[in-house]
């Protein structure tokens, strides 16, 4: 993937965008209204640069905010990295603050703006504009009546939207603040720090924090290894008869341990019984109380129950496509046959 061959972009932005993309649309209807409001308040001379063209940021944010895109500062970004964000600002990018301030001091104006332009939309047949859903208004040519119908049903997903943006802004000021970095340079999860601004000081950091990762994985393997290594050593032991302490650790071995201590209990309660029923059948007088039957074990009972929850984990983890123990042959049950 060559990432550094020089290409060059068609110097008409025109050739930009496809002939029916909506910023085109978008544009046109903006040119079409009446904005003279946002334009009586611009700055165009003096000292310092003029001020922005507020029809671009008209058009921008409420193409921003038919995307689905409510903070100012996306929207600074997306006229980086968006070709359809660029063309709307015509590379004259603004800054975040900028458009913050724009919609704020004129909240009521591009609120009446957008709706106006969802009118538009409209009745020129679009469904949609964007995310915003505007087949609900349907405008005759000549229906007063119905088009102030439909004014009203999009007047609150406008305001609704401009609530939503002015609320972004200003949590994502807050955090910045938070941070110590009232810019939101550092903090905006798309932009680097600048100790990763240079390339080669960069570098340096992805390799080592590759190293420490690759490191850290190392150390989990292994100790996953091991913990595998004891609980199947755990299991055999078990198997055969062993004495094992603690509980039954979870993995891949959790259903064939809890099966053979399962067996356990079963084969030592079953014992029990069997010697109850040799010294009754000698005629002579058992000393203590008899054994209860196997069904009545608490020992047995709890068995089961470690046996059950062992199935039940692994149902599930086959359920989410984890792997489970395909060496356990023992009945799903787990109830071996008992005399």
């Amino acid at each position: 993937m060559q990432r550094d061959q020089p290409f060059l972009l068609p110097p008409d932005m025109r050739e930009w965008l496809p002939a029916d993309h909506v910023v085109w649309f978008l544009l046109e209807t903006v040119e079409a209204l009446d904005t003279s409001g946002f334009h009586r308040r611009r700055r165009l001379g003096g000292a310092g640069a003029a001020g922005f063209d507020p029809d671009m940021l008209l058009a921008l944010l409420i193409y921003a905010y038919c995307q689905g895109v409510r903070s100012s500062r996306q929207v600074e970004r997306r006229c980086v990295t968006d070709v359809a964000f660029r063309v709307l600002c015509a590379r004259d990018i603004p800054d975040h603050a900028t458009i913050a301030q724009f919609r704020a001091e004129h909240e009521d104006m591009f609120a009446a703006l957008f709706t106006q332009v969802l009118l538009v939309a409209a009745g020129a047949g679009l469904a949609r504009l964007g995310t915003v859903a505007i087949d609900g208004t349907k405008i005759p040519a000549n229906a007063s009546i119905d088009a102030n119908r439909g004014e009203e049903w999009l007047q609150a997903p406008v305001r609704l939207i401009v609530t939503e943006a002015r609320q972004e802004d200003a949590a994502e000021q807050a955090a910045c603040a938070a941070a110590g970095s009232p810019g939101g340079d550092d903090v905006d999860g798309e932009r680097l720090p600048a100790r990763l601004r240079d390339r080669s000081h960069r570098a340096e950091r992805i390799r080592q924090a590759a190293r420490e990762v690759a490191e850290h994985t190392q150390r989990n393997e292994r100790a996953q290894q091991q913990r595998e290594e004891a609980a199947l050593a755990r299991r055999r032991r078990s198997e055969a008869g062993g004495p094992v302490v603690g509980r039954i650790p979870y993995g891949p071995h959790r259903l064939a341990e809890a099966q053979a201590h399962l067996a356990r209990e079963i084969t030592a309660h079953q014992a029990k019984l069997d010697r109850h029923a040799a010294i009754v059948a000698a005629g002579r007088r058992p000393m203590g109380r008899p054994p209860v039957p196997m069904e009545q074990s608490t020992r047995v009972q709890r068995a089961r129950r470690v046996v059950q929850a062992a199935i039940d984990a692994d149902t599930k983890a086959a359920a989410a496509g984890e792997p489970t123990d395909p060496a356990c042959s023992m009945e799903r049950d787990g109830t071996p046959s008992s005399r």
